[in-house]
């Protein structure tokens, strides 16, 4: 009824005063709620308060079976959808260790988890069993071959649906993504870099986009300065005071750069093109109008 509802076993938990733990062993009959307890969850399920009672009064799921299954495969499954082995403690009323023990094979995880924990990465039960009798070899090709977009996304803790729902995409979109069916375009490219704390190169090249053409000079124009100076900066990992230390500037100039409120000077220009490894005089091409040479100047001063 809860799943039938749309909802987590932490909605209903939160709303009765209780933890999901101990919802999860309401669920499997493994404990009977008190009765103002189980009126309440009669109240969130939309149930009537007999039927409750009746569900409960039918004893433990499984009475008598204590079957178990292997956990070698939950890390490889664990990792690609990026859900961390807390959330799973938390949710299945376990300790990290256990889940960890699962993992390494050093005890079995017991079937009577199989549905939260499901619930609890994202999966059908199913595909659950499936993953989880996987040997320890075809563990590590999932990984493999989700590709190294999704380890990103799983060392930066975020899952599929998170990530999905930050860019403005569906998770069949992310999912294409991470097995490489699909290259985001540039704006998600550099959005997930600013997520997953890595350089946009870094990002690119995890996703195959390669190299894209707003690095090369020949494509710039007059006037693209601003956003050509923050699509080098993205791309190489750093940030705005970084840039301002290495150029003998402060923050708010790199950020006048940036909005196109002021142009960096000769001294300030070459120390971006050797930053960037660009030729010198490459970023005259982007500026509105391009400023005479320091010679130049110098020349018509005098």
């Amino acid at each position: 009824m809860r799943l039938h509802l749309g909802l987590t076993s932490r909605e209903v938990a939160e709303r009765i005063g209780v933890t999901p733990a101990c919802l999860l062993r309401w669920e499997r009959r493994q404990r009977t709620p008190a009765p103002v307890l189980a009126s309440a969850l009669a109240e969130v399920l939309r149930l009537d308060r007999d039927r409750v009672t009746a569900f409960f009064a039918e004893g433990p799921e499984h009475p008598s079976i204590d079957d178990t299954l292997p956990g070698r495969g939950l890390r490889a499954l664990r990792r690609d959808r990026g859900v961390p082995a807390r959330h799973i403690a938390d949710a299945l009323g376990v300790t990290v260790r256990m889940v960890y023990n699962w993992e390494r094979g050093g005890s079995r995880l017991p079937a009577r988890l199989l549905a939260p924990l499901a619930e609890c990465l994202g999966v059908t039960p199913e595909e659950l069993v499936r993953a989880l009798r996987d040997s320890p070899r075809g563990a590590r090709t999932v990984v493999r071959l989700s590709g190294d977009l999704a380890r990103l996304r799983a060392r930066a803790g975020c899952s599929q649906a998170k990530v999905a729902d930050l860019l403005g995409v569906s998770r069949t979109t992310l999912r294409g993504w991470e097995r490489g069916e699909a290259v985001p375009p540039w704006p998600a490219i550099r959005q997930l870099a600013a997520l997953y704390e890595v350089s946009v190169s870094a990002l690119a090249t995890a996703a195959r986009a390669g190299k894209p053409g707003f690095l090369s000079p020949e494509t710039w124009r007059q006037g693209d300065l601003s956003e050509v100076l923050r699509l080098l900066r993205q791309w190489n990992g750093l940030t705005q005071a970084q840039v301002a230390q290495r150029c003998a500037t402060s923050t708010d100039s790199v950020r006048g750069w940036e909005h196109g409120r002021q142009h960096p000077g000769p001294y300030a220009r070459r120390r971006l093109e050797s930053l960037y490894r660009l030729e010198p005089d490459s970023l005259l091409r982007a500026y509105a109008e391009p400023p005479p040479s320091s010679a130049r100047a110098v020349q018509d001063a005098s």
